[in-house]
């Protein structure tokens, strides 16, 4: 019967107790989950930029090398123009979004790799 009164009493207590000790656990396992959620982000945004540097020097060739052969007889801006028009299509078709100074930075890099390759 003692028993019995004294756990009455104190139940109240041990219910405020369990309910703070569930409060502070629900707190560290979403604290612990926005972390690894910012880690995981993180990680695929770069993993992302990435394979988009890859895409966009990929298309850059290609736009370059379309630039020289269907253009041929066009000067050099004409040429940097068509093939800005073609990696800027091509990328926006990929859903990218890049900026224009880079677009043209990744087909200046490929008209100076062909140019390497043919003094080669």
């Amino acid at each position: 019967m003692i028993i019995h009164d004294v756990l009455d009493q104190a139940q109240p207590y041990i219910v405020a107790i369990v309910l703070a000790i569930i409060g502070l656990l629900t707190k560290v396992i979403v604290g612990a989950i926005n972390k690894l959620t910012k880690k995981a982000s993180d990680y695929f945004d770069a993993n992302l930029s990435v394979k988009q540097r890859e895409m966009l020097h990929k298309i850059a060739a290609e736009g370059y090398a379309y630039a020289e052969s269907v253009y041929k007889d066009y000067g050099g801006e004409e040429k940097l123009n068509q093939a800005f028009n073609y990696v800027s299509s091509k990328l926006g078709d990929a859903g990218l979004n890049i900026s224009s100074d880079e677009i043209r930075g990744a087909i200046e890099k490929a008209w100076n790799e062909s140019k390497i390759k043919k003094v080669s």
